[in-house]
Order: C-alpha cells, then structure tokens, then sequence
C-alpha cells in the first residue's frame, strides 16, 4: 500500500481502524502528528507502538501516549500543559484554527 497517495482523511481513518501491523508501523512514522495521535485511538496499536510515541517529538502525541493503558514508559510534562496538548478531540473532526484555546 501506497500511503503517499491517501488524503489525510484517508491516513486518519486507517490510523484509527486498520487491523494490519504492517500499516501501523508504516503510519506510526507518518511525518504528520495527527495521523501519530490518530494511532493512539486504535486498539490493535501495540505496546511498543505506544511506547514509542511516548517520547514523540511533539507534545500533542506523547502526553496522549503516556496517558494510554498500553504504555508502560514513565514520563513526567510540564505542570501548566496547554489546553491544545490536553485536547481530546477526534483527529478527524479537529479545527485547530477555529479552537477557542
């Protein structure tokens, strides 16, 4: 599969629902940090995967990793985490530029 042909509607839909590793593994390294928080809802995500995403470059993804029950790696935030990095609103229905916060 050819993910570089996919909208990112396509992206986040499988990142929430696809069954297959392989995709996950492929999406796990997607350069966009919703499709990486897109993952983190899906339940066949493993707890390496988890793990991994736990110490993801941007906050917006590890602070949801950390919080996941398959992540098993510690990981202390900054006490006054902003409310865009605590948002749990669903990757494809996200409007950053509409958000109050």
């Amino acid at each position: 599969m050819n993910l570089e042909n996919l909208s990112l509607e396509e992206k986040l839909e499988l990142a929430m629902n696809t069954t297959e590793q392989f995709i996950l593994e492929m999406l796990l390294l997607s350069p966009n940090m919703l499709v990486r928080r897109a993952l983190l809802r899906n339940r066949n995500i493993t707890s390496d995967m988890v793990n991994i995403l736990a110490f993801d470059s941007v906050e917006n993804v590890s602070y949801r990793a950390v919080q996941h029950n398959k992540c098993t790696e510690k990981r202390e935030f900054h006490p006054s985490v902003s409310k865009c990095v605590q948002c749990s609103v669903d990757e494809r229905k996200i409007s950053c530029e509409s958000c109050p916060y």
